[in-house]
């Protein structure tokens, strides 16, 4: 749980200071750091969503979010909730493919001696 919450800290961290480039490389490093553990990847991936799901709850508050969400659903064609979806499944899916890469090169590193 405590890694669970250090990761959905970083990557809320890393995201409001540099974008959502800060999903992938804390899922790497993550990855890299922790891949011994069992089923990392998918926490990695779990702790983006919820990191990004209280990052947009903090921008929900206020008035323009709603103003900006139905703007795009009406150019995309789709309802507004289905935009939120996308926006928490990007940064799952982007923290999970950083992590996967991220615990292989653990891995390998490990077998090579170099960690």
């Amino acid at each position: 749980m405590i890694v669970f919450l250090s990761c959905a800290l970083a990557i809320a961290a890393t995201t409001w200071i540099v974008g959502w480039w800060g999903v992938a490389v804390v899922g790497l490093v993550a990855g890299a750091l922790l891949w011994r553990r069992r089923a990392i990847v998918w926490s990695i991936a779990l702790a983006a969503s919820v990191a990004w799901g209280a990052l947009l709850l903090l921008d929900a508050s206020s008035a323009r979010f709603g103003a900006l969400a139905s703007s795009l659903a009406g150019v995309m064609r789709v309802p507004a909730p289905a935009i939120v979806i996308v926006t928490l499944l990007f940064a799952a899916l982007l923290a999970w493919s950083a992590a996967v890469i991220g615990s292989e090169m653990g891995r390998v590193s490990r077998r090579e001696g170099l960690m």
